[in-house]
């Protein structure tokens, strides 16, 4: 773990991973990129708000028998709801994404080099290969990325409007097609009980 202090107001920040580039300062939301031996604020990201959510950074479990962290999520928004997006670095340096939404949870994994057409008009129980394999969507949403916490992967930036397409194979996996910004992107995984993590650390929230 490296510690640095906020550009913005001095409080320090820690990147967990190495391969970490982003961060939001927990003290004044300052937006930060990480250089190899410095820090540089990019902007200030809004507030989360709060969405009772079990999780949070430093949540650890495990998926098919491996350790995972939560280090830091994005919150994604649409017409009529919102769901967030954990990033989970697993102890072998794989990275998942762990989906929450409305009660159900994913994990999925980025697949490299994903390269096929979207087609204009989707809607649910449509069939759809992708890369060779058949899908079913379930559902197509534009949505906004609109805020984060954490530490990420990538430079997160507020506001990146996209499409997030949901689909399943015929034995039950899931998958999820999204665009931000005209960039495709495409994640394979699948549902899981919230027991079945093992979940450990989780946020304490009042009547629970």
């Amino acid at each position: 773990m490296q510690q640095y202090a906020c550009p913005n107001c001095g409080a320090p920040i820690s990147f967990f991973s190495s391969v970490s580039v982003y961060s939001t300062c927990t003290s004044c939301r300052s937006q930060v990129i990480r250089h190899d031996l410095d820090i540089e604020k990019m902007g200030v990201v809004g507030e989360l708000l709060d969405d009772m959510s079990p999780f949070q950074v430093g949540t650890t479990g495990t998926y098919e028998g491996r350790n995972f962290r939560l280090l830091g999520r994005v919150k994604v928004v649409y017409k009529g709801g919102s769901w967030s997006e954990w990033f989970a670095l697993f102890d072998d340096g794989k990275i998942g994404w762990l989906a929450e939404a409305q009660g159900l949870y994913m994990m999925s994994f980025r697949v490299e080099n994903a390269n096929f057409a979207v087609p204009k008009v989707l809607k649910p129980l449509q069939r759809w290969h992708i890369l060779g394999e058949l899908f079913i969507v379930e559902d197509a949403r534009k949505v906004t990325a609109v805020a984060s916490e954490g530490e990420l992967p990538f430079s997160f930036r507020p506001n990146a409007k996209g499409i997030s397409v949901d689909v399943r194979d015929e034995s039950g996996g899931f998958a999820t097609v999204s665009t931000y910004n005209g960039e495709l992107e495409f994640f394979k995984g699948k549902y899981v009980e919230f027991d079945a993590f093992n979940f450990q650390n989780l946020r304490q929230i009042d009547g629970w």
